[in-house]
């Protein structure tokens, strides 16, 4: 659901895997996720005080976590602040710039691999091409190369389906490898 920008569902369903088990440290990770800014829409003021209350509950509960989840929920850390008049900008570079920290250290994780380049697309919404699409912006050579990565390995990852049209979508369509906007799919197992 989150890779499909349904974050309030996806946050339902966080939270009832939380009260299915309270020490799930990537249940509590994932509700903070959610909360956060996306290309759609950016951080919502009174999403603030529940994404750090869920960031802290898995940061509480990490120790029974794996060395992945660990890292996601460190790499999430830097995303949010406290404080009121902390720079978003910085903090989205911040972030960014810890989970390609995490996709390089597990560098065959898909699901890191796709929200290292959803992090990157967040850094500049809707804004990934100049030159009618001909020439790629800031990282979103980046963006690409990783979500083709992810494809070339699952071309049904539907997080990286979903992120490619929209990273794409703006460009010519010559050069897609994945052309993962007009393949029929199968039911999604994410």
């Amino acid at each position: 659901m989150a890779y499909g920008f349904n974050h309030a569902e996806a946050r339902l369903s966080f939270q009832a895997a939380q009260r299915l088990d309270p020490t799930c440290a990537i249940c509590f990770w994932g509700d903070a996720l959610v909360l956060g800014p996306n290309i759609n829409a950016p951080m919502d003021a009174a999403a603030v005080a529940p994404a750090l209350a869920a960031l802290e509950k898995a940061q509480a509960a990490a120790g029974r976590a794996s060395d992945r989840e660990q890292a996601l929920i460190e790499a999430l850390s830097a995303r949010y602040s406290a404080d009121p008049a902390a720079d978003r900008a910085g903090m989205d570079a911040a972030y960014a710039a810890a989970m390609q920290a995490v996709s390089e250290r597990f560098p065959v994780d898909l699901d890191i691999a796709t929200l290292y380049a959803e992090a990157l697309m967040d850094l500049s919404p809707w804004s990934y091409w100049e030159d009618e699409g001909r020439t790629p912006k800031g990282r979103t050579a980046e963006i690409v190369g990783t979500l083709e990565r992810v494809l070339a390995a699952d071309p049904d990852h539907i997080g990286a389906i979903h992120f490619y049209i929209h990273a794409v979508e703006a460009s010519p369509p010559r050069n897609r490898p994945a052309q993962v906007d007009r393949r029929p799919r199968r039911k999604t197992r994410r």
